[in-house]
């Protein structure tokens, strides 16, 4: 079955066989990891005083118009392990709120404890064995009867939600941590509302709020994930977490209002160039020539590209995207300080760079490290995830000694000013090698009908010899029409065409094919990362097939 017969029946599911729960396995005999489940269970409920095995029955949580006080615009859930938790988001004095109802239902149950009965069941739960939620409920339900705290069942499962979220895990931010519609969640401070950036309805102010001491251990949560260390000595923290996510965190030494904690979360399913046409990004026909230029005509002549933009404008998501255009014959070597960049290639090395530790010689490895060991396996493309120092200078090497179709992303607001970050300190760039950058694709955030969006508001092509550079402007964005227009003739569609031995003619009749393809990919819904690869490596196999396939 091809790819395009897989989408015409992707609303059909495959059956699939149901577990078996049973603690019996294939052979009937009793299976040895639940006796000893068993008796590890045993122990904890003889050292706690309760049948951890006793669940209470799951109340359903109060509904979503409990907590919704101004207009509300979306609702869903959030699943944080085996936990539903709702999701509000509303416009509320012009401010738009991501609210989550059961953290006011969890401190209000959580009223009826004083400070030491939550720091026993903190201490007590931290130090046992019990982890799962049913467990938690049991325990807090002995707790209340012996302490004669006279909790309802509803408050019993809110405040297991709560002790659940902050024993070993990084507390309320869970929450927003979990869901996927979420780009950033920030915390700007103790006791200060948390922030997150909504795909959809971008900056959100949320109810969640950290004391001054769940933000410290939240804080030394996250170090402790990276395998780093924050405290007063070094009160600032930039890495990673386990599932690529980047952290940024600070302690309240260098923070006037306590411990900030910003978390880029690392997308488990990447946009693709469907998802940016639909977003506004891209339009077909600026599309279909990156497509092209990128992947080079068949691989004729890949061109080197730099994605240049201002913070936040999705410099790596477009680099993310423009690399699936890559020959899925290429052997291809990304470079980044944070995991971020998905390419949907078999042959390909992902390289992180290492940051340097007090004491210890030679333990940093650098960008320009990494590029320059790069080279030493036979690479056909490098992709860099930020230039910003002396790596500027051997990713261009790179790019002049026959490793095409190249790329990087820079902070910059133009071209122009591109070109000047590059040929000055740090990055100390020779003019003579500008003319290996192809084009440069300039990418922000801009504002359009009281909306932040991101879009592309040109691409340049450089060109010249010596120190004599040239800069001709291909697209510009149109903000009347909200989208891209030709406005120069391209010199690098006049080489590719020399090189494949086609004509200007043909190289545009490949041009609209694409386009056909990605209309049929925005028309069709297929924006799942892996079936746009497929999709890409069959027209690079044989477009008139994929052609066919569609008109069927």
């Amino acid at each position: 079955m091809g790819l395009f017969d897989r989408i015409q029946n992707k609303d059909s599911k495959p059956n699939v066989a149901k577990k078996n729960n049973s603690s019996e396995n294939v052979s009937g005999t009793p299976n040895l990891f639940d006796k000893t489940e068993k008796v590890e269970q045993k122990k904890t409920e003889i050292k706690m005083g309760f049948s951890v095995s006793d669940k209470v029955k799951k109340q359903p949580v109060e509904t979503f118009e409990r907590e919704s006080t101004g207009s509300v615009l979306d609702k869903y859930f959030v699943k944080v392990d085996d936990i539903d938790f709702d999701v509000i988001i509303e416009k509320e004095d012009g401010i738009t709120k991501y609210k989550i109802p059961e953290i006011t239902l969890m401190n209000t149950a959580l009223a009826k404890f004083s400070d030491l009965d939550i720091k026993t069941i903190k201490s007590e739960l931290s130090e046992s064995t019990i982890q799962k939620i049913g467990q938690i409920q049991g325990y807090i339900k002995n707790y209340s009867e012996k302490n004669n705290l006279h909790l309802r069942d509803i408050e019993i499962l809110h405040l297991s939600h709560y002790f659940y979220l902050i024993i070993g895990k990084l507390g309320l931010l869970e929450i927003p941590l979990n869901d996927s519609k979420l780009e950033e969640v920030m915390v700007n401070g103790v006791e200060l509302p948390a922030f997150v950036f909504h795909r959809k309805y971008q900056m959100c102010e949320t109810n969640v709020r950290l004391d001054r001491h769940e933000a410290t251990r939240v804080v030394e949560s996250i170090a402790y994930l990276a395998g780093r260390s924050i405290d007063s000595r070094t009160p600032m923290l930039d890495a990673f977490l386990p599932d690529g996510s980047r952290v940024n965190a600070t302690m309240g030494d260098v923070t006037l209002k306590g411990n900030t904690i910003t978390i880029h979360k690392f997308s488990e399913d990447p946009l693709t160039i469907v998802d940016l046409i639909n977003f506004g990004t891209f339009d077909l026909e600026l599309a279909a020539f990156l497509w092209q230029a990128v992947e080079g005509y068949f691989g004729a002549k890949p061109a080197n590209t730099l994605i240049v933009g201002g913070t936040g404008s999705g410099k790596t998501t477009t680099l993310n995207v423009v690399s699936m255009f890559s020959m899925y014959t290429d052997r291809i070597v990304t470079i980044e300080d944070t995991p971020e960049l998905q390419v949907p290639l078999t042959h390909l090395i992902k390289m992180i760079t290492r940051p340097g530790r007090p004491g210890v010689q030679g333990y940093e490895i650098t960008m320009d490290d990494l590029i320059k060991n790069s080279l030493r396996m036979r690479p056909d493309r490098i992709f860099v995830g930020e230039v910003r120092g002396s790596e500027a200078h051997s990713l261009l090497v790179a790019m002049n000694t026959g490793h095409d179709g190249c790329s990087g992303t820079l902070h910059a607001n133009s071209a122009d000013e591109a070109i000047i970050r590059l040929v000055n300190p740090p990055m100390n760039v020779p003019k003579v090698m500008m003319s290996s950058i192809d084009f440069i694709i300039n990418q922000q955030r801009i504002k359009r009908n009281k909306k932040t969006v991101r879009r592309i508001l040109g691409v340049v092509e450089i060109g010249g010899s010596g120190e004599n550079i040239t800069k001709t402007e291909l697209f510009k964005y149109d903000g009347i029409s909200d989208s891209v227009v030709k406005t120069g003739i391209c010199m690098w569609e006049e080489d590719v065409c020399q090189i494949a031995g086609i004509t200007r003619d043909e190289l545009m009749d490949d041009r609209i094919n694409r386009k056909k393809v990605l209309k049929y990919m925005v028309n069709n819904n297929i924006s799942d990362i892996k079936k746009v690869g497929d999709v890409i490596k069959q027209y690079q196999e044989n477009p008139e097939n994929v052609l066919k396939h569609m008109l069927e």
